[in-house]
């Protein structure tokens, strides 16, 4: 049995429809959350709670304890035939069922995300070809839920709650170093506001010179962004990975969370009066790494780079030369572009931002916004969106590198005929439902 003092990420709730963010531009919605901020103000950035791990937290797991060690919703790989994988939450399994934590993916999640959101993209991942060798049906993916409200806008500059998910996440990886030390696999994927945690939280362990918090630390594999909200002129002090840190630049990507860094530097609380600077308003790459990605990283754009890279690694070449590819840029492939409802594919300018509503955020999570799939304006790129997260980040996430770069699903528009209309093509076209999940667990055994 798993054995830990109590305590709670907050606003974690299963079962409930997901929170649906209003679909404003980003501008709208931040002049629209000025006054809320004001009047109420962010958390200091340097109040956070205190969080305490039992010491013991071994021993095996069934659904119950799996909750209880990592106190967050889960889903549990399950093998579903052939060469298919799939996820099962852990509310789903029997009481009585093993889980194997050996191998963990941790899902930073997005600002005011949803446990909807989390499902989707879980499914994705436990579906993608790659894993975790030699096993990879030996897997659990969890949620870090950090947000402490249901506005987007709001949570990006919550800093005290962001530094509070980077403790959280400390405690996340202390647990598995306790029960597996070295052995297995840890990787983490951080999407949106997501990725301001892990950076804050390795950020913390550094210059805190805590050899527990280092000791966390140092069986995380790979780290994955998708989204970044990490201003691109920082840089992730990532560099002890067993693995690699790969971070996809989507220039398309310009969302509110590029001006977060900005607006709630590392460190400081937020101002929220900087969301009607000038700066802000308009599109400035320089504001977030998803548009442009780190400055300091090199960006790989072939396969091939990283056979070379392996090859270095692998090598007698000096260490500088072996970590010289530990971080990287990605960059996402170009087909993977917005529609509007019209079913027209949005013009690559500096309206785009406040024209396509956020779409291609979340696509690359393989997603919309609250998690819904099954949204017209979404169906438009489902398919792209899916291969994205499957192939491209499950590849990044189990072996930090890329097999190729381009997408096999072609994304097509709503509009069948290329002819302007009075009602949105993707109003026409309904959206698909979800496909039932195949039971995966093993029959009961018979009675003796």
């Amino acid at each position: 049995m798993v054995r830990m003092t109590p305590y709670s990420p907050g606003g974690v709730v299963l079962g409930k429809r997901p929170n649906v963010q209003p679909k404003w531009s980003c501008l709208a919605g931040a002049v629209l959350c000025v006054t809320a901020l004001v009047a109420g103000g962010c958390k200091s950035a340097t109040a956070q709670a205190q969080r305490h791990i039992g010491h013991e937290v071994e021993g095996a797991l069934s659904p119950a304890a799996l909750r209880e060690a990592y106190r967050t919703p889960a889903f549990v790989v399950r093998h579903g035939g052939g060469d298919r994988f799939t996820a099962v939450q852990d509310t789903d399994l029997s009481a009585d069922s093993q889980v194997d934590d050996t191998n963990l993916l941790i899902f930073a999640e997005g600002s005011a995300d949803t446990i909807e959101g989390f499902r989707c993209t879980a499914r994705l991942l436990a579906e993608s070809p790659f894993g975790f060798e030699p096993n990879p049906d030996r897997l659990v993916i969890i949620v870090l839920k950090w947000s402490k409200g249901i506005s987007a806008v709001v949570e990006h500059l919550n800093r005290a709650a962001q530094d509070e998910g980077a403790a959280v996440l400390a405690d996340m990886l202390e647990v598995h170093r306790r029960r597996h030390h070295l052995d297995g696999h840890v990787s983490l994927v951080g999407f949106s506001a997501g990725t301001r945690v892990i950076e804050r939280a390795f950020a913390k362990a550094v210059s805190e010179r805590d050899a527990g918090r280092h000791e966390a630390f140092e069986p995380v594999d790979n780290i994955v962004f998708v989204g970044s909200s990490v201003g691109l002129m920082e840089t992730p002090q990532f560099e002890g990975l067993r693995g690699r840190f790969i971070n996809f630049v989507n220039p398309r990507d310009t969302h509110f969370g590029d001006r977060a860094a900005y607006i709630a530097p590392a460190g400081e609380t937020a101002n929220p009066l900087k969301l009607l600077h000038q700066a802000t308003i308009e599109r400035r790459p320089r504001f977030g790494a998803s548009v442009a990605g780190f400055h300091s990283l090199p960006v790989l754009t072939a396969p091939s780079q990283f056979d070379a890279i392996e090859a270095l690694e692998h090598s007698s070449a000096s260490p500088a030369a072996r970590k010289a590819f530990k971080m990287v840029n990605v960059p996402v492939p170009p087909t993977l572009v917005p529609y509007n409802l019209f079913g027209t594919p949005l013009v690559n300018d500096d309206l785009d931002d406040y024209v396509n509503l956020a779409p291609n955020h979340y696509v690359m999570v393989g997603r919309g916004p609250g998690g819904l799939t099954n949204v017209p304006d979404f169906k438009q790129y489902r398919g792209a969106a899916e291969e994205f997260v499957r192939e491209f980040v499950g590849d990044a996430a189990f072996r930090g590198r890329l097999d190729r770069f381009d997408l096999k699903t072609v994304t097509k528009g709503a509009d069948p005929i290329g002819l302007p209309t009075f009602v949105p093509w993707a109003i026409l076209n309904p959206g698909e439902k979800e496909p039932a999940p195949p039971n995966t667990e093993p029959p009961p055994k018979p009675a003796s």
